[in-house]
């Protein structure tokens, strides 16, 4: 199995700060793969799709993240309150987030070592830091209803209802990627994505979530930082 390079680990495991990106509601992320953003002419309002994003407050979830640049990796995360924390199996580093007065405590903590870092940041609070999950799997509300959408079937995704879409896009005429979404029919969010090399049929990037909780409380966020060796 390869290890994440630097930078894909820094995508998938830190928080973004909305300054940074303030596109929170665009579509599910297909890397260089560009959907037709086109709507059928006609639908109606229940052919959309309705998102409650009240979980990212307070939640622990599991998902497994492949890319065929980079490999493959399970990313353990959860926020609650004034406390934010994301593992990736694959560096065995943690990404941990503490609020204090202020200002946040940002750590990166080597599961292996039991060494880490602490930095300060000073330009925002845990309510403007978004997850990479809850970033990756958010959907255009229009996405059911894209010219080059198509709905397949129903699944479960960690034990939990999805509706499964497929997802084409063509050049000259001819389909060279395909993507299969699955929506969590209670929340609206992307919790599981294939996309394809049509042409190859090559696996290029898949997301899939394992295990999803709702309303942890801090506690279960909290990391005893003292079991650290920490470096300012």
């Amino acid at each position: 199995m390869k290890k994440f390079s630097a930078i894909m680990l820094i995508m998938s495991i830190m928080l973004v700060f909305t300054a940074c990106s303030e596109d929170k509601t665009g579509s599910v992320n297909f890397g260089d793969y560009n959907p037709e953003i086109e709507s059928t002419t006609i639908y109606n309002n229940s052919d959309l799709l309705y998102s409650d994003t009240n979980w990212i407050n307070a939640y622990a979830l599991k998902y497994n993240y492949y890319d065929k640049s980079t490999g493959e990796s399970i990313i353990t995360e959860g926020k609650c309150g004034n406390y934010y924390q994301s593992h990736d199996s694959a560096s065995n580093v943690i990404s941990y987030y503490a609020q204090q007065e202020g200002y946040i405590l940002q750590y990166f903590l080597n599961k292996d070592t039991k060494t880490g870092t602490v930095s300060v940041v000073t330009d925002g609070t845990m309510d403007d830091l978004y997850s990479g999950f809850s970033l990756i799997s958010t959907c255009d509300p229009y996405f059911p209803v894209y010219k080059n959408v198509t709905k397949v079937g129903q699944d479960f995704v960690a034990d939990r209802s999805a509706t499964r879409y497929k997802q084409t896009q063509t050049e000259n005429g001819i389909v060279t990627k395909i993507a299969y979404v699955w929506i969590d029919d209670e929340l609206g969010f992307a919790s599981k994505c294939e996309q394809y090399n049509a042409l190859t049929e090559e696996l290029e990037m898949r997301w899939e979530l394992l295990d999803f909780t709702q309303n942890v409380k801090e506690s279960d966020i909290m990391i005893d930082i003292d079991s650290y060796e920490i470096a300012g």
